[in-house]
């Protein structure tokens, strides 16, 4: 190795994360991209990217095992749905969790559907894609529906509509993305159910929520448990239920830079703010191979 690689400054651990890339056969270029078309037609695998916009984040590990030993045995059964975003070059709109699944099947190809949307009509295909086979937890799909309210500029009753859940519903979800950040976490995972999260929403206090939280899961609580006793906390402190809070909106050039790093590095950015004028920015990876892939756009040389 060139005592110059910057790989080398990484340290071992990270190295190992990054392995050598084969090099490149030479007829590569010579493929030629599969045409949008109605129909399904085969995909290589490795042409293929996830959707950083995805609304599903969490997937479960013995469940994607199962798939990905139905799919060596079966094949896949359901092409993906995909869109063109480059040369030979295709990001999910639907069907993350079967093209990870393929991955762990060690399949070379994909079935897919080829189309031509743009970003707001991708993310609207893909929550109504997972909303439909009820594949989100409460807090990705309480994100999905934010997201829509603010990139698509929709009201919660025109969601409503587009998903075919009501005005209620969309707004309840939305309000779970008050809680403090581990008690989502706790919901995401299934420790607490979202009739739960509604109900520590009146407590108002973070502190007291992970509390309260901390102890519903230790103790079993049911639903009704945890609506009588943060009912009467709320009462006993003479505090009104939380109520929703205003997001601003995000500035349109960082939205634009935010898109600007999604596109070049085919995953989710998000910029998170800090308490005084920095923030830091969080870059989503979801393999091994795929950490690799971003380290390079990243590190690359400029030539």
């Amino acid at each position: 190795m060139n005592k110059n690689d910057p790989r080398k400054a990484l340290g071992k651990g990270l190295h190992s994360l990054l392995p050598p890339r084969p090099a490149p056969s030479g007829n590569t270029a010579a493929a030629s991209a599969a045409p949008v078309a109605s129909g399904p037609t085969r995909l290589p695998i490795g042409q293929v990217r996830p959707n950083p916009n995805q609304p599903r984040r969490e997937f479960d590990a013995t469940a994607l095992q199962e798939l990905s030993h139905s799919i060596s045995r079966d094949g896949i059964l359901q092409p993906l749905l995909v869109r063109r975003t480059g040369h030979n070059l295709y990001q999910i709109i639907a069907g993350e969790r079967r093209w990870r699944a393929a991955q762990t099947a060690g399949l070379e190809e994909v079935p897919a559907i080829v189309r031509d949307d743009d970003d707001a009509k991708t993310l609207e295909l893909s929550i109504v894609e997972n909303i439909q086979r009820e594949d989100l937890n409460p807090i990705e799909l309480a994100a999905a529906f934010e997201r829509m309210a603010d990139e698509l500029s929709l009201s919660h009753e025109e969601i409503g509509r587009r998903t075919g859940k009501d005005r209620v519903t969309v707004s309840n979800a939305i309000r779970l993305l008050q809680l403090p950040a581990a008690v989502q976490s706790q919901v995401a995972q299934g420790q607490l159910s979202a009739g739960h999260a509604r109900a520590l929403l009146k407590l108002g206090d973070d502190a007291r929520i992970k509390d309260v939280a901390k102890r519903a899961i230790a103790e079993g609580w049911s639903v009704r448990q945890m609506e009588k006793f943060t009912t009467e906390a709320a009462e006993a402190a003479g505090k009104p239920p939380r109520a929703v809070k205003e997001v601003p909106p995000l500035d349109p050039n960082v939205k634009a830079a935010i898109i600007d790093m999604e596109a070049a590095l085919s995953t989710r950015v998000r910029l998170v703010p800090g308490r005084g004028k920095g923030g830091h920015i969080e870059i989503e990876y979801y393999s091994d191979e795929d950490l690799e892939r971003i380290y390079e756009a990243i590190a690359r040389p400029v030539s």
